[in-house]
């Protein structure tokens, strides 16, 4: 049995539940393959008249009523707006919504200051001039929106934040056919096709064989790890 899963899943969540799950991703789990990653966005309403991240920390600090918005509570984007907030010296509120439609919605009807969301879930509304995506919190653009500034690039230095999906095998998986998987998922994820496919997506083919994606995913678990201690975040 293959798992494919997102780093919110393997990362954040395991973080946040930490001592209630049955299971420990690094001991249970061998990670075979990164497949494919995207940006986290920090977005504004299109009819705002910010231009630029640092234009919002300015706004922000100067609200009687700071927010940023993200599509739940507890996840990937929640953690990189307290991290955000901590670099540039903000204190705004976290609202949670119950997934990306109903934040979009909000912050297309002004109702919010800001959000962070995947630029998956941004794009369309980004093209379309319904939000104004300030900054993808990456080290570099993203090849299918280069078009979008990283925050890095206007003077907001933070680690970067970056989903991906990724596929794992249980941990007593024999080696030979841990390699065997390997090497499929490696050919897969280099045809033209596949590729073509998952750009319709907004996803950038990103594979990584399994050596990388396990050091890759020990690094972000300890990246992690004291930003949703510190948080004080409780899951109900």
């Amino acid at each position: 049995m293959i798992l494919i899963a997102p780093n919110a899943l393997t990362t954040i969540q395991s973080l946040v539940y930490a001592g209630q799950t049955d299971y420990k991703v690094m001991e249970d789990f061998i990670p075979l393959a990164r497949l494919a990653s995207y940006p986290m966005g920090l977005a504004v309403p299109g009819t705002s008249s910010i231009r630029t991240a640092p234009e919002l920390v300015a706004a922000i600090k100067a609200s009687p009523n700071p927010n940023f918005g993200t599509s739940g509570a507890g996840g990937l984007a929640h953690f990189a707006g307290l991290e955000f907030g901590k670099t540039t010296g903000l204190e705004w509120t976290h609202i949670a919504f119950k997934g990306g439609a109903p934040l979009v919605t909000d912050l297309i009807g002004g109702h919010l200051q800001a959000a962070i969301d995947t630029l998956v879930d941004q794009i369309e509304h980004q093209r379309a001039g319904k939000i104004r995506v300030l900054g993808i919190f990456s080290d570099k653009r993203y090849v299918l929106a280069p078009e979008i500034p990283t925050l890095a690039e206007q003077g907001i230095r933070m680690a970067p934040v970056e989903g991906w999906f990724g596929a794992f095998l249980p941990a007593k998986t024999p080696p030979a056919v841990v390699a065997q998987i390997e090497q499929a998922l490696a050919k897969v994820m280099a045809d033209p096709e596949v590729q073509a496919k998952l750009a319709k997506l907004v996803l950038q083919p990103a594979y990584l064989k399994s050596s990388d994606f396990t050091r890759l995913q020990a690094a972000e678990l300890a990246q992690w790890a004291p930003v949703v201690r510190d948080s004080g975040f409780k899951p109900d």
